[in-house]
């Protein structure tokens, strides 16, 4: 059985509706980059969900040290329900300091069992447990560094290909300086800054000529350059990148856990 539900995006990210112990729905973050799904804090403690503790004492946030909690929950969208599993509870709103909270991230320990389907374009997120039976053209994907994070083989200028992470809760492409420095880019920096794990980081950013996934391209994007093991824990999993929002709104993306593949389709014409 296969749900859609409607998205909801907000500068770049996407939130979907999910129900957490038959109540709701909350507004989920769809993140790929999250290795477990998760509950804020705010949310747990208005469902009056029993927390525990777990082998993981904190997470990294933008004030330091954030006290990790673990539940057990059955989480749900629509009429597509998962057994009850181990989810993390963190205090959103001290991890993102004025960046805006949210009810919940929908991570990887859901989705591992699962063939979604994204589309920006029609505001659609599909999911069905399962492999795919849809005849696409896949692109074979491996974890990074045996993580949870979906390594792409990604083309920049003609060059590589070179590892990126998929991250549908990045709000755009990031680059690491040293790859930036091997293709021989010219970046710049810019107005603004990154919120780091170890503080504000400034923002630099270079002009490509292209990106490309296989066949998916696109062309004169620009890209964030910056180290992300500074502003994300799982930054130093990633070596290259990591590609996001930018490149992902111009397709409906659909990945195939069980089977590890994934395949774009062109939605800009």
């Amino acid at each position: 059985m296969e749900i859609e539900v409607k998205t909801d995006i907000n500068m770049g990210h996407v939130n979907i509706p999910v129900s957490i112990n038959g109540q709701g729905p909350f507004s989920f973050v769809l993140d790929t980059g999250a290795s477990i799904t998760t509950i804020g804090k705010r949310k747990a403690e208005e469902l009056e969900i029993e927390t525990r503790d777990g082998s993981r004492s904190e997470a990294r946030g933008v004030g330091g040290g954030i006290p990790v909690k673990y539940a057990d929950v059955e989480i749900g969208i629509a009429s597509l329900e998962f057994e009850k599993d181990e989810v993390y509870v963190l205090d959103f709103e001290a991890i993102f300091r004025g960046l805006g909270s949210r009810d919940g991230a929908f991570g990887f320990t859901t989705l591992k069992h699962c063939t979604m389907s994204l589309s920006y374009k029609n505001e659609s997120f599909k999911l069905h447990k399962g492999k795919s039976q849809r005849d696409l053209d896949w692109i074979p994907f491996e974890y990074v560094n045996d993580s949870h994070l979906i390594g792409l083989p990604v083309h920049i200028n003609g060059n590589g290909p070179y590892t990126f992470a998929l991250d549908t809760g990045a709000g755009g492409t990031v680059m690491d300086p040293d790859l930036a420095k091997k293709l021989d880019l010219d970046v710049q920096p810019v107005e603004g800054i990154a919120r780091g794990l170890g503080g504000d980081v400034q923002l630099q950013m270079a002009e490509l000529n292209s990106l490309s996934v296989g066949a998916a391209k696109i062309t004169n994007n620009r890209v964030v350059v910056i180290d992300s093991s500074k502003v994300s824990p799982k930054g130093k999993l990633i070596e290259n990148g990591i590609v996001g929002y930018d490149f992902l709104k111009n397709f409906e993306t659909v990945i195939d856990y069980p089977s590890k593949q994934i395949s774009f389709i062109d939605e800009r014409s």
